[in-house]
């Protein structure tokens, strides 16, 4: 039986990062970039007002002598978003514009709406506009063609985590896919003769099962896709046809099954199908069971396999301490980049010490003036999810430390997501 530590290094060593995939841009916020996304075209495409108003000849306001001169000038046309002109504009001519809509030919400013001189006319087709801009300055009010960025230029480059911004960017400039460091897929299977769907009345000796959907919002809450694959039941026959599907994705999770009595198929059904064993039993509590394998997939890279203990708390102690690790190493974060939620925080009361393994225990982290408590909380054991909803945070107890008390030291890890909502 190795340690938690022993146990993340052989998982590190046998993951394989998953190959790019090109996939919607809308559904690429949050992963990261593995090609350049190029314009295929100018942004603005063409000289652009920026404000509702008219686009003017700079000289016909550069000729006044004082900022106090009022300038007349004839309008021509106008041009809405979307629109277009063939007019050369003409000094002593302007263009009633809206924002966004290109500037026409000959203009190189605009003066805005709100600077038609008080009682004169509006400065429709056809009419006389008197204008008065204290401030104007040359080329005021236009973004000029390519001022952004010019058609052949890299816009986003390989290795970004992609945000909001990042897709509105890819679909400006033409690109409705883009290749990423896809998320994991990652396939689910629930074991046991006893489970039921949760939509069910269990009857005698039997229970809902709890762990697909748990896992499945695990995995979500990582930024992987997650498989729901129903339950297997205890015997070969149906493990194999659901392990045989679920071999396909990145990772397979398998809750339940694991342990050594007569109905723990798991382990051995695996190495049938070619799953390679790399560790079976890790001594921490709760989570001993686990098992962890790898399934050499041709021409893809290899798929993880964790057996994880039917018990739903140790299910998802196991999660936080293994899986959720492989998932980050799939998509390429190293083991270092995700030790952000081990901390050190000051005992409230006291707590027994442990024993022949370390136990993982549901804590509450809290976070004050700078200083990180945490409180230990009453845990019925590795079935008992109501104690673990409580929890934001796992105390983790050495084997064979002594009692701690009051103010002591202790390592923590936070249940990332829960803490950071509430400590912000």
């Amino acid at each position: 039986m190795i340690d938690v530590v022993e146990a993340l290094r052989r998982i590190e060593k046998a993951a394989v990062v998953s190959q790019p995939r090109r996939v919607r841009i809308e559904n690429a916020v949050g992963l990261q970039l593995r090609e350049d996304v190029i314009s295929d075209t100018d942004s603005p495409p063409w000289h652009r007002s920026m404000m509702d108003g008219f686009a003017v000849i700079s000289n016909d306001f550069a000729l006044t002598k004082d900022n106090k001169t009022i300038v007349t000038l004839d309008v021509v046309a106008e041009i809405g978003a979307g629109e277009t002109t063939a007019i050369i504009l003409k000094e002593g001519q302007c263009v009633r514009v809206m924002t966004g809509a290109p500037t026409p030919s000959g203009a190189d400013a605009v003066i805005p709406i709100e600077r038609v001189v008080t009682g004169s006319l509006d400065g429709h087709v056809g009419e006389c506009v008197s204008l008065h801009d204290p401030h104007f300055r040359f080329g005021q009010h236009v973004s000029k063609k390519a001022s952004f960025f010019h058609a052949g230029q890299t816009v986003i480059k390989s290795g970004v985590e992609l945000e909001p911004v990042h897709i509105g960017l890819a679909a400006e400039v033409g690109a409705s896919h883009v290749t990423v460091n896809a998320p994991p897929r990652v396939s689910i299977i629930t074991t046991g003769n006893e489970l039921i769907p949760n939509c069910q009345i269990p009857g005698k000796g039997q229970i809902r099962n709890t762990n697909e959907p748990m896992l499945s919002a695990a995995v979500a809450r990582c930024g992987a896709e997650p498989i729901p694959m129903g339950i297997a039941r205890d015997h070969a026959e149906s493990l194999r046809a659901l392990m045989a599907q679920g071999l396909a994705a990145d990772i397979l999770l398998l809750s339940g099954g694991v342990s050594a009595g007569d109905y723990d198929l798991v382990p051995r059904t695996l190495e049938k199908m070619g799953v390679e064993c790399i560790f079976h039993k890790v001594s921490l509590k709760p989570g001993k069971p686990i098992w962890f394998g790898v399934f050499q997939r041709p021409a893809a890279a290899p798929t993880l396999v964790f057996g994880l203990p039917g018990n739903p708390v140790s299910a998802l102690v196991c999660f936080e301490l293994f899986v959720r690790p492989a998932l980050g190493l799939v998509s390429g974060q190293s083991i270092d980049k995700q030790s952000g939620s081990h901390h050190s925080a000051e005992l409230v009361g006291s707590m027994k010490g442990g024993g022949d393994r370390p136990v993982y225990h549901p804590c509450r982290l809290e976070l004050s003036d700078g200083r990180l408590f945490v409180e230990a909380l009453k845990w019925g054991g590795s079935a008992d999810l109501l104690g673990l909803s409580r929890a934001n945070g796992l105390l983790v107890v050495p084997k064979n430390s002594g009692d701690y008390q009051e103010g002591d030291l202790v390592e923590v890890i936070s249940l990332v997501s829960r803490f950071r909502h509430e400590s912000e």
